[in-house]
């Protein structure tokens, strides 16, 4: 049986695309049917065990959409990710139990697809449609939620694995509600606090996260995730990042340590960009993404402007003539840029920054027909970008891959001799 997960979304994307959407968790990877040259399946890197399946884009037409759907009006295509699981019987009947590092990877696969689609994740085990209604009644208006993103970006280090515990002790001097409740690599989250000490916090980052993320949970913490700190070369920017509600925060009386919390956390992990953002959406924000690849990993300043924002001295220094600085505050590791005292929208910050809230050339060139990120800001510090050619780090670079095309193709070779016998 399957655990399945719908993406509903504008933007069909290529066998290589797709791909690329697959890699960006680098401990998976997809393989690719040479004849069809489509996804046969989606695999662990390391094991080449099966981890999910992926069928699509298949092209919709609006009748295709089940009336009532309106979370997914306007899509134009379909992506299904299927998850294998064994269903098992116990004393109180029957339970299925979803393979929870595959249902992990998975679930995060299809948050960056819809991210990727401009699209929605539909999860077919819990989605209640609505019932269609005999009259059709004007429905009331509903304020939206409003969630707040925070998300920290930092180049990464060699052999610097002290990231979770550094997060953990300011979450703990300056902001309790970023202390998880649960934590792990997989549901259900392994770690647990008051439980666990804060040394199992640490440690199980240091030895379960050198590729894939480490996952933070519980209210008021909506989602939240540190990136492994393995420095692999391939993914050069490391973040951390977390999204609450807005309101739960206000009703905790959280907001004014905001503030203390993103720029000592900025601080503390040398961070070159940090930013707070307020929206309507709960896993979206105006920060662009480029195909992650090797030499254009950081693709610049977000479309739109952002409540807080943290520039390392550099970027500040660049961004510092387009902005008002009655409205920035500086240290010698950084800038803070704070818009208002409140924690406000786009709509708002618009009206006091004017549109675009920073030179194009600082934000990536965006497709006019799609609207994705095909090329980096001509803008930023020069340690963003990859090094120049036969610089030091360049051939650091060359050589780290050269090695790891050797790997793989030895363990290609053998696999081949294992078959043989």
């Amino acid at each position: 049986m399957s655990y399945d997960l719908d993406v509903y979304g504008k933007l069909s994307l290529t066998t290589r695309e797709l791909a690329k959407v697959v890699s960006a968790d680098r401990g998976l990877t997809a393989e690719v049917d040479r004849r069809s040259k489509t996804i046969s399946s989606i695999v662990h890197k390391r094991t080449g065990a099966a981890a999910f399946e992926l069928d699509g884009p298949e092209r919709l037409e609006s009748e295709d959409i089940p009336e009532g759907w309106t979370e997914v009006a306007g899509a134009t295509v379909l992506y299904s990710i299927h998850v294998s699981y064994d269903v098992q019987t116990g004393s109180s009947g029957f339970s299925a139990t979803a393979e929870e590092p595959n249902l992990a990877a998975a679930t995060a696969f299809a948050v960056r697809l819809a991210e990727r689609v401009d699209g929605t994740v539909i999860d077919l085990q819990t989605y209640e449609p609505p019932e269609a209604a005999a009259v059709p009644a004007p429905a009331p208006e509903v304020e939206k939620k409003r969630y707040l993103h925070l998300h920290w970006y930092r180049l990464r280090q060699d052999d610097s694995n002290d990231l979770a515990a550094i997060y953990l002790r300011t979450a703990r001097e300056f902001f309790k509600p970023g202390v998880p409740s649960r934590f792990g690599t997989y549901e259900p989250f392994q770690g647990k606090f008051p439980r666990d000490d804060d040394s199992a916090f640490d440690a199980m980052y240091r030895e379960e996260c050198s590729v894939g993320s480490f996952v933070l949970n519980g209210m008021p913490i909506e989602h939240g995730a540190i990136e492994g700190w393995s420095n692999d070369l391939y993914g050069r920017i490391q973040s951390v990042s977390l999204t609450y509600e807005l309101d739960r925060l206000g009703k905790l009386k959280a907001v004014d340590a905001l503030e203390p919390f993103f720029v000592t956390l900025a601080e503390r992990l040398s961070c070159f960009f940090a930013f707070a953002e307020v929206n309507t959406n709960w896993y979206r924000t105006a920060r662009t993404y480029m195909d992650r690849g090797l030499r254009d990993p950081w693709s610049g300043l977000p479309t739109a402007p952002q409540w807080l924002t943290w520039f390392e001295p550099e970027y500040a220094e660049l961004v510092a003539p387009h902005l008002d600085p009655a409205r920035m505050t500086a240290n010698e590791r950084g800038t803070l840029h704070r818009w208002t005292e409140h924690p406000a929208g786009v709509e708002e910050l618009l009206r006091l920054s004017g549109d675009p809230w920073i030179p194009a050339e600082f934000r990536g060139v965006l497709d006019p027909d799609d609207g994705r990120c095909t090329e980096a800001a001509a803008v930023m510090p020069a340690s963003l970008r990859y090094p120049a050619p036969d610089s030091p780090q360049a051939l650091r670079i060359e050589a780290h891959y050269a090695r790891m095309r050797e790997i793989e193709a030895n363990a290609r070779q053998r696999a081949v001799e294992g078959r043989r016998r």
